[in-house]
């Protein structure tokens, strides 16, 4: 016959190791989202959509260029195609040197505002911009030409593609009754931060921004671009 104790203290300590058990399993399931969020922006960057032939002998060099969290579209700050002096005055000052190329990238208004660089990074801020928390902004910097930049790439965009990323930049500010963008504060030297529309999130980032940016240029591009990978990994099979 069993000792009373031990057979009493059996299920105890089986209830107890369920318990355990399913504590570890709720506290897996963030990483197993993040797993499974990481795979399919993967699987989309090795199948990315292709884009159109580029007839895009005699148009300006176009660059892309990307760090391992984020993404800018970089095009000459003169364009017979537009006025960037007229929608970017802060950036884009009448003096401002022949040849610079501006920096376009979309995300959370306050990451840009908190974070001038890298090692500035707080998780806080970092986690009110996936929640959606602020406002976005499209932050244009003057830049010189990025030939030598061993994070960007040239584009051959014709004048159809160079348009519709035209449209795509200007269709991301919000703009004040007047039709004009609305510059917030932040910036140093040649750069300044506008209002945009939309929410930053995990289903669009800075580089989702990019890869709709890719797409209306008619390039190759990646439909589900969280990461920077999802912009690069597709253009790298384009030929030079």
């Amino acid at each position: 016959m069993p000792d009373p104790a031990i057979a009493a203290g059996t299920p105890r300590r089986g209830l107890a190791a369920r318990g355990l058990c399913l504590i570890l399993a709720l506290a897996a399931l963030p990483v197993l989202a993040v797993l499974v969020f990481l795979a399919i922006a993967v699987g989309f960057a090795l199948l990315p959509a292709g884009g159109r032939a580029q007839q895009a002998e005699g148009q300006p060099v176009l660059y892309l260029c990307a760090s391992l969290a984020h993404s800018d579209i970089v095009m000459p700050s003169r364009d017979p195609l537009v006025d960037w002096g007229a929608l970017f005055p802060a950036v884009v000052p009448p003096d401002l040197q022949d040849g610079a190329y501006l920096a376009f990238g979309w995300g959370d208004l306050v990451f840009f505002q908190e974070t001038p660089r890298w090692a500035d990074t707080r998780l806080s801020t970092a986690l009110a911009a996936l929640a959606g928390q602020h406002d976005t902004a499209l932050r244009v910097i003057a830049v010189n030409p990025p030939l030598a930049n061993p994070d960007c790439r040239p584009l051959a965009v014709d004048e159809q593609g160079r348009l519709a990323l035209i449209a795509h930049i200007r269709a991301s500010l919000a703009l004040d009754a007047a039709g004009r963008p609305q510059q917030r504060a932040g910036g140093t030297g040649l750069e300044a931060y506008y209002l945009a529309t939309g929410r930053y999130g995990p289903q669009r980032t800075c580089n989702q921004w990019t890869a709709e940016a890719l797409a209306a240029a008619g390039l190759p591009h990646a439909r589900f671009a969280p990461f920077s990978f999802g912009i690069t990994w597709p253009l790298a099979r384009q030929a030079p």
